[in-house]
């Protein structure tokens, strides 16, 4: 039994290439839409990204104004860390690998407001300025 192609049609050529002309075109607009979404839901985290061993503030609730990193590998546990003289952080991020306790007295008096956090988090709005931290070993 021998095979052999039958001679495509008209018809048949114009469907194939109505399909790959729509499938072109589909994948033009669906790369369009990608680039208009704009960056991914990432980039907020980039925003707050705090370095490996870090416990970072900001000034401002939601992350806002310039950050600072505290940069607490030499600190001793359990060590109160006071925040520099001016200095009031209204939200942070926890990247030391040890929870923290965040105190709104500068001397980690227990007596005003204070919460422990763990490694990884972060707080877009404390409930009150922090103005001194604590970590801890566990």
């Amino acid at each position: 039994m021998s095979s052999y192609a039958l001679p495509r049609s008209a018809t048949d050529r114009f469907r194939s290439r109505w399909s790959l002309a729509l499938g072109l075109v589909l994948t033009a607009v669906l790369s369009l839409a990608a680039l208009l979404a704009g960056p991914p839901a990432d980039a907020e985290v980039n925003r707050t990204s705090c370095p490996a061993g870090s416990f970072c503030v900001w000034p401002e609730t939601g992350f806002g104004g310039q950050p600072r990193e505290l940069a607490l590998r030499a600190t001793g546990i359990e060590q109160c860390v006071t925040l520099e003289t001016g200095w009031e952080a209204k939200s942070f991020a926890n990247n030391t690998g040890h929870p923290v306790t965040v105190y709104q007295d500068p001397h980690c008096d227990e007596e005003a407001d204070f919460d422990t956090h763990p490694s990884g988090s972060q707080t877009p709005q404390a409930g009150y300025v922090a103005r001194a931290i604590q970590v801890w070993s566990h």
